[in-house]
């Protein structure tokens, strides 16, 4: 698991639900890049997707990021918020990058 430091490792300038879920989404990809997944029946995927796409149907740049977690079993019956059943992907360490503003 990759963990985090709330106080730390997040950069000040994330302050909304949308720049913090950019943040993760590219960090999960930058330390995950090749780790692939089931995802069905002769289906892989990779676990961890990010990139940026010019729209031209209304002229924008937009991230499009994608992760496929796994999830423990015990979500099932368990009384947790639904996120702690999250598994990692990883134990790669986050980068000093993107701990910084």
């Amino acid at each position: 698991m990759t963990a985090i430091n709330i106080a730390t490792d997040i950069p000040s300038q994330i302050d909304t639900l949308e720049k913090l879920h950019m943040w993760s989404a590219l960090a999960l990809f930058a330390i995950n890049p090749s780790i692939t997944v089931i995802e069905g029946v002769g289906y892989t995927e990779r676990a961890a997707q990010a990139g940026t796409f010019w729209v031209q149907a209304d002229a924008k740049t937009r991230g499009i990021f994608r992760a496929s977690l796994e999830i423990s079993p015990d979500y099932l019956s368990g009384s947790n918020k639904p996120w702690t059943y999250a598994q990692p992907i990883s134990n790669t360490a986050l980068p000093a990058s993107f701990k910084a503003n």
